[in-house]
């Protein structure tokens, strides 16, 4: 199980075997490996660190090809057409725009010649030069518009992930996982569970049964068959958690007919208030409803 832990810490953190093993164990100089105290700080840093590091780079993205979209096709197109002008021409500037028109036009201009700028738009040249930068221009568009298209599949994948999550969460506290008393700890563990199903593309369903894919085909279990969705979920689930087993009608933990669940806070007013409520009780089903009420606040 470990070496599992290991393994997969290594895929979703981006770091070798190695790198895990020696962040995580202490190696006694007989070669036997213990875990580090404060080994679970550790990974909980890193994988938060990853997550914000994932989120900086999108939100940085997705502002940068706002900022240029309108403007970067123009631009490049114009500054090329601005220089080969200058090359035909032999128009030794650094004036853009409208400036160089009419250098252009007062460098051929004579005492008596009506010539304008507007006349200077009519010549054959300037046309084939305008058709080409505004083809230049379209081309330019077109590519910003290829990259608009993945960032909308990207939210769509988001907005499709955002239901299979809700549905997993749902799944994994039925199953009342042994989570740490600290809130934040127990947060962390729960999204590092999350996230190893994120490597999937998801076809949603408003039942709760969304199919898994990869690569564009279903994933199938061994017999050939779509993998149900809480197959899927419950058989991940040992690999993070230990389950509360629950105690026997009239031992210790349960009060008389069976425990009621009334005394649990729907709210509270802290998250050192919900923490203070964990240690006041040993019973497994009320604390997975104050966590149940905290999540919800």
């Amino acid at each position: 199980m470990e070496k599992f832990i290991a393994s997969l810490l290594a895929k979703t953190l981006n770091k070798s075997n190695e790198e895990i093993a020696e962040l995580l164990y202490t190696k006694s100089d007989e070669g036997e490996e213990t875990l580090k105290e404060g080994a679970l700080d550790v990974v909980l840093g890193l994988y938060e660190g990853k997550i914000q590091g994932i989120k900086d780079e999108s939100k940085s993205k997705q502002k940068e090809i706002a900022d240029n979209f309108h403007k970067k096709g123009l631009k490049e197109a114009s500054e090329k057409f601005e220089t080969e002008l200058k090359e035909k021409y032999a128009l030794e500037s650094d004036v853009q725009g409208i400036e160089l028109v009419e250098l252009l036009v007062n460098k051929y201009k004579t005492e008596d010649s009506k010539l304008t700028p507007d006349k200077v738009k009519l010549h054959e040249t300037y046309i084939e030069r305008e058709k080409q930068l505004k083809k230049e221009a379209a081309e330019a568009v077109k590519a910003k518009d290829v990259e608009i298209e993945e960032l909308k599949s990207g939210f769509i994948k988001n907005q499709a992930w955002s239901k299979v999550e809700k549905s997993i969460r749902s799944i994994l506290m039925e199953k009342k996982p042994v989570l740490p008393k600290n809130q934040r700890a127990a947060d962390n563990i729960v999204n590092m569970f999350l996230d190893s199903f994120s490597d999937y593309d998801w076809q949603i369903d408003d039942g709760g049964e969304h199919l898994a894919m990869k690569d564009g085909s279903r994933v199938e279990d061994k017999m050939g068959n779509a993998l149900q969705f809480r197959s899927l979920i419950e058989s991940r689930i040992p690999d993070f958690f230990d389950l509360h087993v629950q105690d026997p009608k009239g031992g210790a933990g349960n009060e008389p007919g069976g425990v009621t669940h009334t005394d649990v806070p729907t709210s509270f007013e802290s998250e050192e208030a919900y923490n203070k409520y964990l240690d006041s009780t040993t019973d497994p089903e009320k604390r997975e409803q104050a966590y149940k009420n905290w999540k919800a606040q």
